[in-house]
């Protein structure tokens, strides 16, 4: 009123009469009118306040986020709560959403597996577009979950993929990593090992961040076998490392699965010597209820105690966890045939095949699994219209037979072609051989005959020499299996005998090539280094190389041989090194 008063007496001097006099009556109506309708205003506020205070969250809602900060420690107190509340008393959609979340992560926390989203849905629905970053990948998390659980990987990779984009803004490193691992299962289950191995890394990260170190083992122990598989043999050996300065914080099970993995590794990459020392540990350390019968089994038949392994699957036939019968089968194949029990092992790999086919076409399915689960869900949806459930029905076998078929018969084309280019490269590697081996019996019989100059050892090395290159050209050209069988059992007598084979590979190449010879000697390197080098002469591979003289890995030798040579260690290859350096001299 004091405001319309000055605003007045100010215009009072500069307006008409006529506009002072409507004015004051527009002034006059709003005072009149004003008290009842501020009264009337403030009802409506007072009233709607009230509304809003009364009915924003039940009863229930404080409950619900006591039950929310203890459910990663009491998860089974937080189930029997959550199951005591009347969702029918729950209020607007925040509440049965929070509700919902809550009690699908505490039965997850309890172990019970949902197949269906009768829980969560209210949750789903609310947290697609409302709630914050921690709800949202908590949501996704479990309906990729729900997903899994009903067999279909595709969505269930949709849902975590979503879940970790939503999750980037959150706090809540233990549901990012349980994300991570929950895509590191399906990528195992498809044999994508690098993405497999990656993912692993990420779920380890946040659980180390979180403190969660029985977690944080179990996805190094899951890129240990990672690597493995994926043969890389140095990153695995990494990972195992770092799993050992964990090993006093963790569980009895999960140390257990830390020496599977590493007998596994050690089998595949170690000397016997190296994969008894495992055995024995794992033995002495592990409990028979933790133990894996079949590593176990397979890291013995490596060794070839077979009698051991034997024993190890009976362990595995009386134990609770009999599920990977592939495996089963091949090693008691094995088994049985190293034991002479050719019957037995014959039965044995005849389940194997039948297992094995079954794998394979399993694998071949693994295509088509999107286009599958998509026609399951629509197959639902049109079950509703019953004049169409039939043909639907009947159209959805034919579709699943004809792609069956399909798919094996791709798979039986790609296995013969795979076989013909596997008979074509063994022609050919056969033929390049024949000739190679035409060459030297020819140059070795003109060195004989014109020099009078070698000595009598090297004389005798080349004459048996080729005699048996004379024996294999005798094979080939008259087709006699009896020739060939005599000089295959030379080859592997002289073979069996590295030492006599090395020395006579060297005896061979100082009567050839006597200056290649000489130049390894003037040089200083040792005769078992000089025969080292006449292998890659012969034209093997280092890796060749390696498997013949039984040595994993004969890197301090190459890196001996290289300086002495005068060779950087990263300017070429040792073995081409080698041949060109014999071609140099010829």
């Amino acid at each position: 009123m004091h405001c319309y008063a000055r605003k007045f007496r100010k215009l009072k001097g500069e307006i008409s009469f006529n506009t002072i006099y409507h004015f004051k009556l527009n002034y006059l109506i709003f005072v009149k009118n004003r008290e009842p309708f501020m009264k009337r205003l403030l009802a409506i506020l007072v009233i709607a306040l009230c509304l809003t205070a009364c009915n924003r969250h039940s009863e229930h809602w404080k409950t619900i986020t006591d039950m929310e900060r203890i459910i990663e420690e009491r998860p089974d107190s937080v189930l029997n709560v959550l199951q005591t509340i009347d969702t029918d008393e729950l209020v607007g959609d925040e509440e049965p959403a929070k509700h919902a979340l809550l009690l699908s992560m505490a039965l997850d926390k309890n172990y019970i597996d949902k197949t269906s989203f009768e829980v969560l849905q209210p949750a789903i629905d609310y947290y697609e577009d409302n709630g914050s970053a921690t709800d949202k990948l908590r949501t996704y998390y479990y309906q990729g979950c729900i997903y899994q659980n009903m067999g279909n990987k595709t969505l269930a990779m949709e849902s975590f993929v979503k879940a970790i984009s939503e999750g980037c803004e959150s706090n809540d490193m233990l549901t990012m990593a349980r994300t991570y691992f929950a895509q590191g299962t399906i990528y195992f289950s498809l044999y994508e090992w690098d993405d497999y191995i990656e993912t692993n890394k990420n779920a380890a990260s946040y659980f180390k961040q979180a403190e969660k170190y029985n977690s944080y083992a179990n996805c190094l122990i899951r890129i240990i076998n990672g690597y493995t598989l994926n043969n890389d043999a140095e990153n695995a050996l990494l990972y195992i490392n770092e799993c050992k300065k964990i090993l006093g914080v963790i569980s009895d099970k999960r140390i257990a699965d830390f020496y599977s993995a590493y007998l596994i590794y050690v089998t595949k990459y170690g000397t016997n010597q190296e994969i008894d020392s495992i055995i024995n540990d794992y033995i002495n350390i592990i409990t028979d209820s933790f133990k894996d019968w079949l590593t176990l089994c397979n890291a013995y038949y490596k060794i070839g105690k077979y009698d051991d392994a034997l024993q190890a699957t009976e362990q595995y036939r009386s134990s609770a966890n009999t599920r990977d019968e592939l495996k089963y089968k091949a090693l008691i194949s094995m088994i049985y045939e190293k034991t002479d029990r050719y019957e037995e092992s014959l039965r044995a790999y005849k389940e194997f095949m039948v297992l094995s086919d079954s794998t394979n076409l399993a694998i071949m399915r693994q295509d088509t699994k999107f286009v599958e689960e998509r026609h399951s869900l629509e197959l639902q949806t049109l079950k509703e219209r019953e004049s169409k459930t039939r043909v639907i029905l009947w159209s959805a076998l034919f579709i699943a037979i004809l792609l069956a078929i399909i798919l094996f018969i791709r798979y039986r084309l790609k296995v013969n072609r795979m076989e013909k280019a596997i008979a074509e490269q063994e022609t050919e590697k056969y033929r390049l051989l024949y000739l190679q081996m035409e060459e030297e019996r020819d140059n070795l019989t003109n060195l004989l005959a014109q020099s009078e100059e070698l000595s009598p050892e090297i004389k005798t090395a080349i004459v048996k020499r080729l005699e048996l290159l004379n024996k294999f050209f005798t094979a080939f050209i008259t087709n006699n299996s009896d020739i060939d069988r005599i000089a295959s059992k030379e080859v592997e007598e002289l073979l069996a005998n590295k030492d006599t084979f090395m020395l006579s590979t060297k005896l061979a190449f100082a009567g050839s090539h006597p200056k290649f010879i000489k130049y390894l000697e003037d040089r200083g390197l040792t005769d078992w280094e000089i025969n080292y080098c006449c292998l890659y002469a012969l034209g093997l591979k280092g890796k060749e190389v390696g498997s013949y003289i039984k040595m994993r890995s004969h890197y301090n030798n190459s890196s001996e041989v290289r300086q002495k040579l005068g060779i950087n260690e990263h300017d070429t290859n040792l073995g081409i090194y080698i041949r060109k350096l014999v071609k140099s001299f010829e």
